[in-house]
């Protein structure tokens, strides 16, 4: 008899396991196949074998390409050796674009510098020159810096009276740590059942931090444009010496999730000025973190249109002059899970709305920053291993004020 409960135990158990896996069965609309605004999908602040990481950066850049990213942004700790040695360039259609994260005081900073007069500028000076351009003591142009990990449980960030350009919402390995540290049981849970089904435990830990989320959100209620992306940088967080395997690789990172870069116009040609392009999209908050390991990202957009006809998406600014403006949100029609938009306001959620027929519209409430997040519902198939609402897209603001 025991054996007995014990197989149906088991049975059961199993086919919780193994019952949510990616569905896109059903084919994408034509008229969904051509983006309403050119973008590029890209992975920031990957680490290498040059410091803290590990893998080099052409066999990093072609298992992203396998991804369907269209560019990297390496940045290793304290070092630029990838610059030295000419890795920045073009792989089979891939751009791989070489920055630093650096070390300063408060934390440490994704430094934007490969397109500045800084190009050939020692790690130690541009972790200065950095730090300074946070504070406000200096000023490059077109320099631009990002808060690493600003929550990270092993190296947080210390100072946040001043804002930086930008700051990671969505850090990999900051957010492994924190669940290992602050919830040991579930971590192991997630662990034990990454083997099984890596698609289930990706989906368990979806979870950004609400602190970042938070900060972001306060810094761009007092200001604008503070730019929020995902990083893609991690360590081996579960390493098995006996079986030489490592959780998490560099392959799941890639395919979990990315930054989506909205452009102005289609890519250019050169790989330099399209570096410049993709940058200046990026510190102008024209762009989106989306978890592309539940679905492609093509299908979606958040936009404000106004009665005079005019269209604005994340990063842009809505003249106050402007009224009857109503927001939009779309998500892909093959989209196979149940959807929700949350709209935030200067931080504070303002509409709740259940996506139909893969759009949803909704009323502004006066001046002020306004974002959206998509959230989907995948679910086991006893509800047991998942049943919470999973982040799918999360938009940069559009500010419906002039600066």
């Amino acid at each position: 008899m025991k054996h007995w409960i014990l197989s149906l135990f088991l049975f059961f158990f199993l086919v919780e396991v193994f019952s949510l896996f990616p569905n896109r069965s059903k084919p994408l609309p034509e008229a969904l196949k051509v983006p309403k605004v050119p973008f590029v999908s890209g992975l920031i602040n990957v680490h290498t074998q040059f410091s803290d990481g590990y893998g080099n950066i052409p066999e990093l850049a072609l298992k992203a390409k396998k991804y369907g990213h269209s560019f990297v942004i390496f940045a290793d700790l304290a070092s630029t050796e990838g610059r030295r040695l000419g890795l920045e360039k073009s792989y089979e259609g891939l751009d791989a674009f070489i920055e630093i994260e650096s070390k300063t005081p408060s934390g440490n900073l994704l430094t934007f510098f490969s397109h500045t007069q800084l190009a050939n500028k020692p790690p130690k000076e541009l972790a200065r020159i950095a730090y300074q351009h946070f504070l406000g003591e200096t000023s490059i142009p077109e320099l631009f810096v990002s808060i690493s990990h600003p929550s990270h449980i092993k190296k947080p960030w210390t100072q946040l009276e001043r804002f930086p350009d930008g700051l990671e919402i969505f850090n990999w390995d900051a957010l492994l740590w924190r669940k290992l540290q602050s919830n040991p049981v579930d971590f192991m849970g997630i662990s034990l059942m990454y083997p099984l089904n890596p698609f289930m435990a990706s989906l368990r830990a979806l979870n950004p931090y609400p602190k970042d989320i938070g900060m972001w959100d306060n810094m761009n209620t007092l200001g604008s444009r503070h730019f929020g992306i995902l990083s893609s940088q991690f360590e081996r967080v579960v390493h098995l010496p006996l079986v030489q395997a490592s959780w998490p690789t560099h392959e799941e990172i890639f395919g979990l999730g990315s930054n989506i870069v909205f452009l102005n116009s289609p890519p250019e040609s050169d790989f330099q000025l399209r570096k410049k392009q993709i940058y200046r999209s990026i510190r102008d908050a024209h762009l989106a973190v989306a978890y592309q390991a539940i679905h492609p990202f093509l299908g979606n957009d958040f936009q404000i249109v106004c009665s005079s006809g005019q269209v604005f998406r994340s990063g842009d600014f809505i003249p106050e002059q402007l009224t009857d403006c109503k927001g939009q949100v779309s998500v892909p029609e093959d989209l196979p899970y149940s959807s929700k938009a949350l709209v935030y306001k200067d931080g504070d959620v303002l509409h709740e709305l259940a996506i139909q027929n893969a759009q949803a519209t909704f009323d502004l409430a006066g001046r002020g920053q306004y974002r959206v997040e998509i959230l989907v519902r995948p679910h086991s198939v006893f509800w047991i291993l998942l049943r919470k609402w999973i982040p799918y897209v999360i938009y940069n603001p559009i500010f419906y004020r002039n600066t």
